[in-house]
């Protein structure tokens, strides 16, 4: 049985937890990226990794680090490595308010980006997924996901409708909040998550606790575990692909 990780930080874990989580063929991980420094890393964990896929980006919180050649620098990558994915990209109100026009202004240009590599987008989105969805539909993209999903449940039908996807994290297990998100989602635009190694409420968020939120989305839906974990691979075959 496969267990998917559509978002995780792997590069930011030490190297011996790395080569542990790794052992385990029976998780595919996107590692996502929040400056170029990470991007390079991404690369390499992939690279060494058949397990790992690697995205690109620029974090929100991270602007201050775009320069006039960051997006030269991250061209060339795309170019170079063939890749698919950019991410972690998009807009934050809630954390970070007080930069939000520039935070909009290096999203645009992540978004003209995609449009013209075709890439796919995976997205964060704190108090702004309304705004990021408007942009996603004024550049047409084709194939975004919604990191950690925390937004309405109106956009969520937009969301869903349009063909793009949400994460559910394993943060899931700890609150039950976000267990709504389970309930009323369709089954094939949700994919599962980590965002490892964040610290959430003193938890620090891990691959590991993957089987424990295939469990508990198991029991929400009455779908059982191999079932579950077809459907979620086919959804993020969906996404990456």
């Amino acid at each position: 049985m496969k267990y998917i990780d559509s978002h995780c930080h792997l590069y930011k874990f030490n190297e011996i937890e790395i080569k542990r989580i790794l052992k385990n063929k029976d998780i595919i991980i996107l590692s996502v990226s929040e400056d170029l420094e990470s991007s390079l890393k991404n690369l390499v964990l992939s690279q060494l990794n058949e397990n790992v896929i690697p995205a690109i980006g620029i974090h929100p919180w991270n602007i201050e680090k775009v320069n006039e050649n960051t997006f030269k620098i991250i061209e060339d990558i795309i170019k170079d490595n063939k890749i698919k994915i950019l991410g972690e990209i998009g807009l934050d109100k809630k954390f970070k308010p007080e930069t939000f026009e520039k935070q909009k202004e290096i999203f645009e240009k992540f978004l003209n980006l995609a449009k013209e590599y075709d890439l796919n987008l995976n997205l964060h989105t704190p108090n702004a997924s309304n705004e990021v969805y408007d942009l996603l539909i004024k550049y047409d993209i084709k194939k975004a996901y919604f990191h950690w999903y925390s937004g309405d449940e109106k956009l969520l039908e937009e969301i869903i409708d349009k063909g793009y996807f949400i994460g559910i994290n394993v943060a899931t297990i700890i609150n039950e909040k976000y267990r709504k998100y389970i309930e009323i989602a369709n089954i094939k635009n949700i994919i599962t998550e980590s965002d490892g190694p964040y610290n959430y409420k003193g938890i620090i968020l891990h691959p590991d606790m993957l089987k424990d939120l295939y469990k508990l989305i198991s029991d929400i839906r009455k779908i059982n575990l191999e079932e579950l974990s077809n459907i979620i691979q086919n959804n993020f075959a969906r996404f990456i692909y």
